[in-house]
């Protein structure tokens, strides 16, 4: 059993970034837009921002903030990797909470492995940053079994989370690394499926899901999207954990049309992440982005959370 642990690799000292160099300036975007996130530089912190107290094995990090506390769900103990590589115990979701989202507190159990015979009996993973609807958080993950696929479990505080009940929630094969957009009542589940192509299917009610998955253009794990001005941005993850990995970024300007390749993100990568540099999560803190992502440096005997920054993008007008 894990037990507390006030947990941090991350100190002010690591603080100082290793920055990118910025791409050079095209042509203005059109009045009132924003700067694609796409090509900006990302500044990534030099050390882990968290690491697991128990066997240094932290993957699939989403975040959330309610209140004053930063809540960080993530895959844990997961050792089916064959080679050996993986963290020790049962496999399950765990989370850990943080006043300011830097130094963080493992708190324990969030999502266990599924019993004999669910759908995710072999292991919970990668679980979407939670949605609040009247009152209620939803939080989506994937589950093997028989399969992989999705379901989802909901809570009040963020802390106990309840599963929902029978089968997964989306379409029986692999659905795999749910992510959650939220747009004009509007929720968009977007997920991988075989050759990690990224689709997405909608809800107006975060339960009952279109029947038909969109295909968005795009290919890879651990999708985030986010926007900025008229521009989405949509990041996934290529490669593989053992061989190297990292993000690349697509664009469009709207969700419902294909999404353009823009390309590797721009991010000098830390030691830590010299193996993968991978699945995440972003969110806006004041006037920066914040992107938390898994990585590694020994082929996956360690997964550790890092934390890279870069300032929201500015419209024409707020430039001037």
């Amino acid at each position: 059993m894990k037990t507390d642990h006030i947990t941090s690799c991350f100190s002010l000292a690591a603080l100082t970034m290793a920055i990118a160099v910025l791409p050079s300036r095209g042509a203005e975007p059109p009045a009132g837009s924003a700067a694609q996130v796409a090509t900006t530089a990302w500044q990534a912190a030099e050390s882990p921002v968290y690491c697991d107290p128990n066997d240094d094995w932290a993957k699939d990090p989403s975040v959330i903030k309610a209140g004053d506390t930063y809540y960080m769900y993530y895959t844990s103990a997961n050792p089916w990797q064959g080679d050996g590589s993986g963290g020790k115990g049962e496999p399950r979701i765990d989370y850990a909470t943080s006043p300011d989202g830097l130094k963080w507190t493992y708190q324990g159990l969030a999502i266990p492995k599924g019993k004999p015979g669910d759908w995710d009996d072999e292991r919970p993973q990668a679980p979407a940053k939670p949605i609040l609807k009247d009152g209620v958080y939803y939080m989506y993950y994937a589950g093997a079994g028989k399969g992989v696929t999705t379901g989802y479990a909901t809570s009040t505080d963020l802390r106990h989370w309840t599963k929902h009940q029978g089968d997964p929630v989306l379409r029986k094969g692999k659905v795999n690394d749910p992510f959650i957009y939220v747009e004009d009542g509007r929720y968009y589940l977007f997920f991988i499926t075989g050759g990690d192509a990224i689709y997405y299917v909608t809800s107006t009610n975060l339960v009952d899901w279109s029947p038909e998955p969109v295909y968005t253009g795009a290919t890879g794990e651990g999708s985030i999207v986010i926007k900025d001005g008229p521009t989405y941005t949509l990041f996934g993850c290529i490669g593989w954990s053992h061989k190297g990995e990292y993000y690349k970024a697509y664009t469009s300007q709207s969700l419902t049309t294909k999404f353009a390749d823009n390309g590797r993100i721009k991010i000098d990568t830390p030691k830590f992440a010299a193996g993968s540099l991978s699945h995440g999560d972003i969110f806006r803190h004041g006037d920066e982005y914040w992107f938390y992502f898994q990585a590694t440096c020994d082929v996956g005997r360690r997964f550790q959370v890092g934390l890279a920054k870069q300032p929201v993008p500015k419209t024409t007008a707020e430039k001037k």
